[in-house]
């Protein structure tokens, strides 16, 4: 999976957990709906750093993950805390990367995590359309009958 479906992933799976549409995620967020669901969807390979911020206030993640899932990495400061303000530095293989670019294992927790989160939804998705499909035979029959009346004896 490349860095931009995980980050969709993550994304995703964080608006599904606040349970809210993609519209109001994106208008409190100030970007477009479309560009949100692009975001989601896996087709940005270089999303905007500001942007990412604005999306991990709203969602309730955190920045640092959404940028190491991105492949951004993030600013050091003297003594191993997290600067703030510099802009990132893009990650040369394009994956999550610490300093020496190989990916953290935090990185890579999130990463499954976020494959998990997807898989679980996708499952509660099958499961609610097969209880769909169970009810579909009484739901036609109970048409017919109101159409027609009920069958003869």
């Amino acid at each position: 999976m490349n860095v931009s479906k995980v980050l969709g992933a993550r994304l995703k799976a964080a608006r599904a957990a606040k349970e809210l549409p993609l519209q109001a995620i994106s208008e409190t967020a100030k970007i477009s709906t479309a560009y949100l669901h692009k975001l989601e969807a896996g087709r940005v390979n270089s999303p905007n750093p500001r942007v990412l911020q604005r999306l991990a206030e709203v969602l309730d993640v955190s920045y640092r993950e959404l940028m190491e899932l991105t492949g951004y990495l993030m600013p050091v400061a003297e003594g191993g805390e997290e600067a703030t303000g510099d802009p990132p530095q893009v990650a040369a293989t394009g994956e999550p990367s610490s300093r020496t670019g190989s990916p953290t294992n935090d990185a890579l927790m999130r990463q499954l995590e976020a494959i998990r989160l997807e898989l679980a939804g996708a499952r509660n998705r099958h499961d609610e359309l097969a209880r769909e499909l169970e009810r579909l035979p009484g739901r036609v029959i109970g048409l017919l009958e109101r159409e027609e009346g009920p069958p003869p004896a």
